[in-house]
């Protein structure tokens, strides 16, 4: 007992300190931009953060019950916002996303995403396995469907990895997990004619080739990795990145946010970042380890799956390895109802109970 105390004691700490490298960079990224709004909003969202992550805590502190029902309420008012935002939401780089409610945007996929962790989980570790499967790949593949039609092809994929991945751990056979690969693989002629429009499809090609596309598509990988190349060992210093100051990196506040780290910092300050962040995720994957319930484990897992797959994609965008696909840093880019929604399973995977008496009864 006392070793999980201290477990979830370093979680926290760690959360932190992720949050505060977020602030320092932004910091860093409204000097340079000139922009002090930016990095006012950006501490006023990460109060909101840490607000989200006590309240997930204190759900999941009163039973995993409670956290279930929220996890279903979160789906039934997040899946039909999905779909809303696809004819009457906010359009930005060409998909509908966001939902505006006076001064407040927000954007519904995210909110969709903890109703899928929460759901998946459960599912996973408590529903009889024959029916399982079909259980979470409804909590899953119904709001990454609505969110592709938005389309919004890079959050959709989160829902299929959050599916794969509790596959995955949640001991069932490996040859159904490598048959729903293969089918996946299978779709994607199909996903390419008619999910993907024409811009998804440029942003594959300058992927390939970016310096074919650089007055366009492939424009923010090639400054993407002058900026980051430019920081060299130490950096350029706090918000002294020249190449930001320049104003040729779009959106350096948003997904490009840890570009600044490496500019601002160097190769000395991405290692030491990253390492934090890698503690960090490991933390959350210990706290599946050593727990003695499944469903904490399977929730554990999911979750840091969910923050390292977010963590990996950004990184590969930024660096020019994979297409640009609009997925953000967590907890370092400008990303609001992003980084509120993650803190909330951050602080309900340190609030849930970890005593098997506390499960729920199998059904079906």
């Amino acid at each position: 007992m006392e070793a999980d105390r201290i477990l979830k004691i370093g979680i926290t700490l760690l959360f932190l300190l992720v949050l505060s490298i977020g602030v320092i960079n932004m910091y860093g990224i409204s000097v340079k931009l000139e922009n002090g709004e930016i990095f006012r909003r950006f501490v006023f969202a990460t109060v909101l953060v840490v607000f989200s992550f006590l309240i997930g805590f204190v759900i999941a502190s009163r039973s995993k019950k409670f956290l279930f029902y929220t996890g279903i309420l979160f789906f039934i008012f997040s899946v039909p916002l999905i779909l809303h935002a696809k004819f009457k939401g906010l359009e930005a780089f060409g998909a509908k996303r966001w939902i505006s409610i006076g001064e407040i945007t927000f954007q519904p996929t995210e909110l969709a995403k903890v109703s899928s962790v929460i759901l998946t989980a459960y599912i996973m570790s408590l529903v009889r396995r024959k029916v399982a499967v079909l259980y979470s790949g409804f909590v899953n593949f119904l709001p990454a469907i609505f969110t592709a039609i938005q389309p919004d092809v890079g959050s959709a994929s989160v829902f299929v990895v959050i599916f794969l991945v509790s596959v995955l751990v949640s001991r069932f056979p490996l040859s159904l997990f490598v048959m729903i690969i293969f089918v996946l693989i299978l779709s994607f002629p199909l996903v390419w004619k008619y999910g993907f429009k024409d811009y998804h499809k440029k942003r594959i090609t300058a992927f390939l080739n970016p310096e074919s596309e650089y007055f366009s598509s492939g424009y923010q990988t090639v400054q993407s990795k002058i900026a980051i190349g430019s920081g060299g060992l130490m950096g350029m210093g706090l918000g002294r990145g020249e190449h930001s100051k320049g104003k040729w990196l779009p959106n350096l506040h948003s997904d490009l946010a840890f570009v600044s780290i490496a500019e601002d910092f160097g190769f000395v300050g991405v290692l030491v970042s990253l390492l934090i962040i890698l503690i960090f995720l490991s933390s959350i994957f210990i706290r599946a380890f050593v727990s003695d319930s499944y469903f904490v484990e399977v929730f554990s897992v999911i979750l840091g799956a969910t923050i390292s797959y977010h963590v990996l994609l950004n990184l590969f965008m930024i660096s020019g390895l994979f297409p640009v696909v609009g997925i953000p840093f967590p907890f370092i880019s400008f990303a609001g109802t992003h980084n509120v929604s993650l803190s909330f399973l951050i602080g309900a995977c340190i609030g849930i109970g970890d005593k098997k008496k506390e499960e729920f009864e199998l059904i079906i």
